[in-house]
């Protein structure tokens, strides 16, 4: 079919379960565009809305393949009627208007706006078309959408990368009294028939509008092909070195390390292996147990493992084996904002929440914001995360119980209200005590003889110290994330709350324990 553009937006009638289909948009017969879909023209069961804005006023010609009948229309307007109002929108956590979404991109902060860019496909609920969407807050908590700000191009679909601003204006590129932003992604060529043929290599987009508008870098690639799917890029500034560092992935475990006087032309100066993980770098400074003096440099992998070291000697040397922060299934590939004031001076974070919603327009969402700390325990530098103060701005309620005592012959019951909880569960406990946490069909063993915490078959430490098991739980519609002691280790379970089962119920099996609870938002 053939459609002149004059709107912003190609309605996509698509089916849930329905065979997966390549658009093809050509202009003047030349493949300018396309996206895999699950096209369903008779009886679609849902519509997803692509910008076609960089067609506009043009005249294009789309075919699918396999070849069906299709009538393809637009719109300038995107129905609103009931979105965000889905069954199992999360209320805490970002989760796009329409499409899927996965690693949070090119986390910056410019102007007292935080953005964020994150894997997006607009055309579809399940993985695939990459672009970067975007969106933008002020406080971290309520974001606004915005349109798209990467597109897939003849060198690959838009993957993984990361965000920084150019406030010495050493690439350049500045053309007004904005810092320039910029944006490092993967081009993954071979992802889509316009970029048949390329390999997987880094590039840049920037902006000179404060982060609102971004264009590619004339000379992409800055980063050619180095192997296999290298990508993932993260930049940041490293003063011992006095420059800018690249962390990218390779293959299988290992990672490269890249400097780079102008963020335009990259060397590679160092490669290492970080055992038990892979893909999306992130390599950021933290003060070990909060002096300025001693700041330690921490490298990690999409699963959380990660390594503590210091740079010097031109390189990033480990200071000790690689250690696990996160311990659940649903939190992948976080990423830190970078150019945060200095006053504030927090290692902010985000990663993607896995757990997939259920047939709906939408899938997919983000972890809650979290603040990254390093502290000794047991005399080893630690990874810590905890969840990022300005929630207590979604506090409606507080509900507290001071030292409750349960033993084998008792067990604590309290109603739950609303769908997102921030829980604050504090335990005094003998060295063999054993209980259960239920709430919303959720049930969390603890066992303190084994220094374990278990939900829905994956562990993570208790963290028990002097006597006392802090838990923190921040529930919501997809799950619940878990932080033992101050943040010590981490997890993230995916799972469909059940609002019938509105108690926390706490059993033991063994031992007494004593409670301190804390119920808010």
């Amino acid at each position: 079919m053939k459609l002149f553009v004059d709107k912003k937006y190609l309605i996509l009638p698509l089916g849930f379960h329905s065979t997966q289909k390549k658009l093809k948009f050509f202009l003047e017969s030349e493949l300018a565009f396309d996206v895999d879909a699950t096209i369903d023209a008779i009886e679609p069961d849902y519509f997803e809305y692509l910008n076609m804005e960089y067609f506009d006023g043009k005249e294009i010609e789309i075919k699918c393949d396999p070849d069906i009948s299709i009538n393809l229309e637009m719109t300038n307007e995107l129905p609103n009627k009931g979105v965000y109002c889905e069954k199992y929108r999360p209320q805490i956590h970002f989760s796009a208007q329409r499409g899927w979404i996965n690693d949070p991109n090119g986390l910056v902060h410019y102007k007292g706006c935080y953005h964020m860019f994150f894997q997006y496909n607009p055309a579809g609920h399940r993985w695939g078309n990459m672009h970067w969407g975007h969106a933008v807050s002020n406080d971290l908590l309520h974001w606004e959408e915005k349109d798209c700000a990467l597109y897939p191009d003849e060198l690959g679909t838009m993957f993984s990368g990361c965000g920084i601003v150019d406030k010495n204006n050493v690439t350049g590129l500045k053309e007004n009294d904005n810092d320039v932003v910029l944006l490092y992604y993967t081009a993954a060529g071979g992802n889509s028939l316009l970029s048949e043929g390329k390999k997987f290599t880094q590039c840049l987009a920037f902006s000179t509008d404060g982060g609102v508008t971004f264009k590619k870098y004339d000379n992409n690639p800055i980063v050619s092909h180095i192997e296999a799917e290298n990508r993932d890029p993260k930049v940041i500034y490293s003063e011992e070195l006095q420059e800018y560092v690249m962390t990218l992935f390779l293959n299988e475990n290992r990672y490269a390390i890249l400097t780079s006087k102008d963020l335009l032309k990259w060397k590679t100066i160092q490669e290492l292996a970080l055992e038990g993980d892979a893909e999306c770098p992130d390599f950021y400074p933290l003060p070990l147990n909060g002096d300025k003096n001693n700041i330690k440099w921490v490298l990690s992998g999409a699963s959380d493992r990660y390594l503590v070291g210091e740079i010097n000697n031109n390189a990033f040397h480990p200071i000790q084996p690689a250690k696990r922060l996160h311990y659940g299934r649903n939190s992948y590939a976080s990423q830190t904002f970078s150019d945060i004031d200095e006053k504030d001076g927090r290692r902010i974070r985000i990663a993607w929440n896995t757990m997939e919603v259920p047939d709906t327009y939408f899938n997919d969402s983000m972890c809650f914001p979290t603040e990254m700390s390093l502290k000794s325990i047991n005399g080893e530098p630690n990874l810590c995360t905890w969840p990022i103060d300005e929630i207590k701005k979604l506090y409606e309620n507080t509900v507290t119980y001071e030292n409750k005592e349960i033993s084998g012959n008792s067990s604590f019951m309290a109603k739950l209200d609303g769908k997102a909880l921030d829980m604050e569960l504090d335990f005094i406990t003998d060295d063999k005590s054993e209980f259960s946490i239920n709430l919303f069909g959720m049930e969390i063993t603890c066992k303190v003889s084994e220094n374990l915490l278990q939900m829905c078959n994956h562990t993570m430490p208790l963290c028990r110290y002097n006597g006392k098991i802090k838990l923190r739980l921040l529930v919501d519609t997809l799950g619940a994330e878990l932080f033992t002691d101050e943040g010590e280790a981490h997890m993230c379970i995916g799972f469909l709350c059940d609002y019938n089962l509105n108690n926390l119920t706490i059993n033991p099996q063994n031992g007494n324990i004593k409670l301190l609870w804390k119920e808010k938002i």
